[in-house]
């Protein structure tokens, strides 16, 4: 049985576009419990410090580097959000392409089935005029009737 390639294709970009619907989801709660756990982060920071010494005598240090550590979490998180939505738009235009070449090929079988009917029907009428004048003519002769 053959397959309707352009039915698979389509499939293809339909569940790729709900894939990276639900990446950018995941991603986004994943950068929502990150938010969360750097606002706790920093109060654990402040909480441990009379606890160990060494965050004691270097906690601008400490608060430093966790900051950056924060910066870069949030960077990684930008490009990965962006990539994430990249991904959708060109699954959205891969669709859009496919969509337009499965609306061509239908008007382009539809052309062919018409011109088909066309030709058929032109064929029976031919045939039609040719039985019609091939058939004897019913009734009296004339002298001229050749």
């Amino acid at each position: 049985m053959p397959r309707d390639t352009s039915s698979d294709s389509l499939a293809y970009w339909d569940e790729r576009v709900t894939a990276s619907r639900w990446l950018i989801a995941k991603t986004a709660a994943w950068g929502a419990l990150a938010g969360f756990f750097a606002v706790l982060g920093q109060g654990w920071l402040e909480d441990a410090r009379p606890l160990f010494p060494f965050i004691q005598q270097n906690y601008a240090l400490w608060q430093t580097v966790y900051l950056l550590a924060l910066v870069l979490v949030f960077v990684l998180w930008a490009v990965a959000m962006q990539q994430k939505i990249t991904i959708l738009h060109n699954s959205k235009v891969g669709r859009a392409a496919q969509q337009r070449v499965v609306d061509f090929n239908a008007r382009q079988a539809q052309r062919k089935l018409e011109a088909l009917q066309r030709r058929e029907q032109a064929l029976r009428e031919q045939q039609a005029q040719a039985q019609a004048a091939s058939k004897p003519q019913e009734g009296r002769s004339s002298k001229f009737d050749f």
